[in-house]
């Protein structure tokens, strides 16, 4: 199973590498997990040469996992075999929308997974090209078609400070460095003219320190 996730992760990768754009982008169209699906890529987000991949899929006995995969790129532009982060039940049926609006309780957008790991970044501020990322999991309301990110980390370049991120499912995933701080917001797209929901989301990296490497 590990080596179809994977391999779905480095597909997903490959077809949309380039999640974060610029200006008012159209939504792709929406995927879902569903009784003739086994696993889905839900959402990547890709920082620099490091691609980060949200995967659900339903286990044997019915209930619906989450998995983090990410990878690194190549000098080619190609994705290096994927490795698993991290996973677990989420405890929510996204099939069900009742079950969704539960979770959501009235809310646009709201956290259902967080989780820090190391891996090699290759950043010039990483101990041995490792460091901690936090990689934040949000469930959406049905009618989000993006996330308006924007970085509020210190020295952040004001002309690249805002992003859109559209989305092909109900889970998204947001990964940031040491020392970072975002917020995203809910869009829904009202033909070309973008329409906020609810209050923005807070995120923060994990502390401005780097990682000792593998094993630590």
């Amino acid at each position: 199973m590990q080596l179809n996730l994977a391999d779905l992760a480095n597909a997903a990768l490959s077809a949309r590498s380039v999640p974060y754009v610029e200006g008012g982008a159209t939504a792709p169209a929406r995927v879902r997990l569903d009784d003739t699906t086994a696993a889905m890529a839900a959402d990547i987000c890709v920082r620099g040469d490091l691609g980060f991949v949200l995967l659900l899929h339903r286990r044997k006995d019915g209930l619906v996992a989450e998995e983090i995969y990410s990878s690194t790129r190549e000098a080619d532009g190609s994705w290096a075999p994927a490795d698993h982060l991290s996973g677990g039940v989420t405890m929510i049926e996204p099939t069900d929308p009742h079950d969704v609006g539960r979770a959501l309780r009235g809310q646009a957008l709201t956290l259902f997974g967080e989780s820090e790991t190391n891996v090699f970044t290759g950043r010039v501020q990483a101990v041995d090209g490792h460091e901690l990322v936090r990689i934040h999991e949000f469930l959406v309301d049905a009618r989000v078609d993006c996330l308006d990110i924007e970085d509020h980390s210190p020295g952040a370049d004001p002309n690249a400070s805002k992003m859109r991120k559209p989305l092909t499912s109900q889970a998204a995933v947001v990964v940031l460095f040491p020392g970072e701080r975002f917020t995203v917001g809910a869009v829904a797209m009202d033909g070309a003219e973008p329409h906020t929901l609810g209050e923005p989301v807070e995120l923060t990296g994990p502390d401005d320190r780097a990682a000792a490497g593998p094993g630590f």
